[in-house]
């Protein structure tokens, strides 16, 4: 018996981007190499859950779209001075996923390993907030 059965079925392509003429996959998700940049269009980076790599399979997972956006930047940086992209996304073999599951605890996974409860989450806020003020403080220099 279970309290509550959630099913997360995961991320889905939006139909722009189906129609919109860049190279897609097989699910609708704009194709991109190592650079995150889509092959059919140089111009267009992309990352996160509207994203597939070509070379290899990767999650549409947020923790990637984040790891992925420095990447993404250097590149921009390049292709507006005329360069080539040369940053490449390298994944680690395990991400850290945390969910808040809204009852003062959450669930984490790592790998092979889970866990769950009230210090989960507080780990989750610890996390957030250092990820957020970091970000904030980068906003104040600009």
């Amino acid at each position: 018996p279970a309290d509550a059965i959630i099913t997360a079925l995961g991320s889905a392509a939006p139909r722009w981007v189906r129609e919109s003429g860049m190279a897609v996959d097989d699910a609708g998700f704009i194709s991109v190499n190592q650079h995150h940049q889509s092959p059919s269009h140089p111009h267009i980076f992309a990352a996160g859950d509207v994203a597939a790599r070509t070379d290899r399979a990767l999650a549409h997972s947020g923790v990637h779209a984040v790891f992925a956006g420095p990447v993404i930047a250097a590149n921009l940086r390049n292709c507006l001075a005329g360069e080539k992209p040369r940053a490449a996304y390298h994944p680690r073999a395990h991400n850290l996923y945390l969910m808040n599951t809204g009852d003062g605890s959450a669930i984490a996974s790592y790998g092979p390993f889970a866990a769950q409860g009230g210090w989960v989450l507080r780990l989750k806020h610890w996390i957030d907030r250092r990820w957020i003020a970091k970000y904030a403080a980068l906003a104040k220099k600009a």
